[in-house]
């Protein structure tokens, strides 16, 4: 009886594994106290939101909607002020040969530690149950096992970011592709600028430096994401000596992580599980962003749960929405690629992104 008793305990129809934007998005529109469904999420930090691992850039509303009409998500960028760090009014491309170029677009800078925590405490105020510092394991079948613990679910979502344990244990889904190690530093000092920096010089080869002013507060998230077998640290920190010459700032955070650059998975669903944000390749592959998108499908997947919809909905939705943006930007990244070494046929490719925005 003891045993069954806990069977029947540690059951739950949803369990999502990662509470970054894309996970508690979910569980908030699954809403257990309307719902009435039992919803579990996991996440390996012990602490939400740190480390950090973001560039922490978004489109505003307005500009989501200018790309994806069909993104019915504003309530969620209806956030605490404390959130916003600062506005974007575009992106200076810096070429292989030091010429920038200037794409327009709109944007804010924002507290990716406050955003996670802001969506975490929404989930949990509507019903969510979670175990915090519980790094999943294994999963098989319907079975997600911890360090400490066993779960069951009718629904698993996998929400765990680049390297994604779900994903990884059902072969049927693809490995992201492209994946562009990364290492950044936020600094304090007089950063006041609303554009926003990518600079794809040779000597960041298949990636960028980014230089992310968060205007509203004098500060920086100042990163550098590469691939292959260059040292991230080693090079952001000589680039940091390079911007002293202009900016006076003072380091007080850093981190790294990994961005997928390949493009939105072609499966997102298989059976009882679905993959959402960076574990789907949810990520402009231009520019590595990828928090607004996460968000955005977050809802709809946590919506089609609730409904008691089929999963493949969400799929469906997903790939007709999603799909030919993020599509169209990895086609203007593999370019960029392509014609890094020629600063005219480079400049071509700066005016079509210009055309494209984020």
């Amino acid at each position: 009886m003891k045993t069954s008793k806990k069977l029947a305990e540690n059951h739950y129809n949803i369990v999502i594994v990662g509470a970054g934007p894309a996970g508690c998005s979910a569980a908030i529109y699954i809403n257990p106290q309307v719902t009435g469904k039992r919803v579990l999420l996991l996440e390996a930090k012990k602490e939400i939101g740190i480390p950090m691992q973001c560039g922490e850039a978004i489109p505003t509303y307005d500009e989501l909607l200018t790309i994806f009409p069909q993104a019915d998500c504003a309530e969620l960028y209806d956030l605490p002020n404390d959130i916003y760090a600062g506005s974007i009014g575009g992106i200076k491309f810096k070429s292989p040969s030091g010429k920038t170029y200037l794409a327009h677009l709109k944007g804010q800078m924002f507290n990716r530690t406050l955003l996670d925590r802001h969506l975490f405490k929404r989930a949990v105020e509507n019903g969510v149950e979670y175990r915090i510092g519980a790094r999943v394991k294994s999963l098989t079948g319907k079975t997600v096992t911890t360090e400490t613990e066993t779960f069951t679910a009718d629904i698993l979502i996998g929400a765990d970011g680049v390297y994604s344990t779900v994903a990884e244990s059902f072969p049927a889904f693809q490995a992201n592709r492209d994946i562009c190690p990364c290492a950044f530093v936020l600094a304090e000092g007089d950063f006041r600028s609303d554009i926003i920096e990518l600079w794809f010089e040779r000597r960041f080869p298949g990636g960028y430096f980014w230089l992310f002013p968060k205007n509203k507060i004098g500060e920086a998230n100042i990163g550098v994401g590469v691939r292959g077998p260059t040292n991230v640290r080693g090079l952001l920190k000589r680039v940091l000596e390079e911007i002293s010459r202009d900016y006076d700032f003072k380091i007080s955070e850093k981190g790294g992580g990994a961005v997928p650059l390949g493009g939105l998975k072609s499966r997102l669903v298989l059976e009882h599980v679905a993959l959402v944000g960076d574990a789907a390749g949810m990520v402009f592959p231009t520019n590595g962003g990828g928090t607004g998108l996460a968000m955005m499908a977050g809802k709809w997947l946590g919506e089609i749960i609730a409904q008691n919809k089929p999963l493949i909905e969400y799929e469906r939705k997903a790939q007709a929405i999603l799909g030919p943006v993020l599509r169209s930007s990895l086609r203007t990244r593999r370019q960029m690629d392509f014609f890094r070494k020629n600063d005219r046929l480079f400049s071509t490719v700066m005016w079509l992104a210009d055309l494209k925005g984020w």
